[in-house]
């Protein structure tokens, strides 16, 4: 039996419960686009020159999408910091969004520190901690979510909150247009999805545990484009953290003017690295073009290509579709490096020694 049909082996290495909590995306999606709307922001929030988010690794996904998903939506300039300082610009004028999962992420903490400062336009989203006292404090509005449906207790496998909590905010302030019809669109196909990427899935019907098998002893590197940016950026960073794996990404039109100059050395690449294709038929006719040929010279010098092609009807249903087979994914690798995918040892080690 294959290691990824063992459901009892996944079980005895799931101990920090991260595949329960990939399987409750749509839930936490579902909880916070509902919650989030409830939040009570003044009107003032509503008329911001600028949105700027602050937030570090998982926290800073959310950002990301908003920015790469709804650049072409909104009318006013959205910035992301991921440091300890604001820059030097920033004003009463600007709308300041901290995200931190957990509240105490020491980076997102110092810029708000600075923004209160300003007495910015300052708006949180946490479970809790430190960002929801100190926002409290100050008078001003933080959306805290109750984390039932993540039960790792890992950021980076709560994004449905975050993510999805700050597209419900940004709605609420009028800055984007998103229906309740596309949202419950997504979540319904998320939850039809589900059952495709089971555990209980054998390998040879399951593409998450394939994908896993593909990449299990090679360097990843995604390519993809324009409103996907953020997404993919928001899989690259689980590769990371859950699968305990290196992985990389390239973003188009961009990579074109670099990147396939770097395929011939060193010599290994062809047997060390892979590259995963993001393709959406909603890209621009350019970027599908562009698309394909970057694939044909990755090709032609003898590296592998994976390709995944979304299926869902929409953008934002794109995102969190792209979102939830890339956590599987790196579950799966996760097992086939056989360890606990919730664990950090090193960035807990990192943290521990930052004190």
């Amino acid at each position: 039996m294959h290691l990824l049909d063992d459901t009892k082996k996944i079980d005895q290495l799931n101990t920090g419960f991260s595949y329960d909590s990939i399987y409750s995306l749509p839930d936490q999606c579902a909880y916070a686009w509902n919650s989030a709307q409830e939040l009570e922001i003044p009107s003032s929030y509503s008329h911001a020159s600028s949105i700027l988010f602050c937030g570090m690794g998982g926290s800073s996904y959310g950002a990301r999408i908003i920015k790469s998903l709804y650049s072409d939506k909104i009318s006013i300039p959205i910035d992301i910091v991921s440091d300890y300082h604001l820059p030097k610009y920033i004003r009463k004028n600007v709308l300041i969004v901290a995200a931190s999962y957990s509240g105490n992420t020491e980076e997102t903490i110092s810029c708000i520190k600075e923004a209160l400062q300003f007495d910015s336009e300052v708006i949180g989203i946490s479970n809790g901690g430190e960002l929801f006292k100190l926002l409290k404090s100050a008078d001003k509005p933080v959306y805290k979510f109750d984390a039932e449906f993540n039960p790792s207790k890992q950021p980076r496998l709560g994004q449905g909150y975050m993510q999805m909590g700050q597209i419900a905010i940004l709605k609420k302030l009028n800055y984007i247009e998103v229906s309740d019809k596309d949202v419950q669109d997504t979540i319904t196909f998320l939850k039809s999805r589900n059952s495709l990427h089971s555990k209980q899935v054998r390998l040879t019907g399951s593409p998450a545990k394939q994908y896993a098998t593909f990449f299990e002893n090679r360097i990843i590197n995604i390519i993809g484009a324009g409103f996907l940016e953020g997404a993919i950026h928001a899989i690259r960073n689980p590769f990371n953290e859950t699968s305990k794996h290196f992985a990389n990404y390239f973003i188009l039109p961009e990579a074109n003017h670099h990147l396939m100059e770097g395929l011939s050395f060193p010599k290994g690449n062809k047997d060390n690295l892979c590259f995963l294709m993001i393709y959406s038929p909603l890209y621009e006719e350019k970027i599908k073009k562009r698309m394909e040929l970057t694939k044909e010279v990755i090709q032609k010098n003898n590296i592998p290509v994976f390709e995944i092609n979304l299926v869902s009807k929409t953008k934002l249903a794109q995102i969190f579709e792209l979102i939830q087979l890339g956590s599987f994914i790196t579950f799966y690798l996760g097992m086939l490096h056989q360890i606990n995918p919730a664990d950090i040892p090193w960035v807990n080690y990192f943290k521990e020694k930052l004190k």
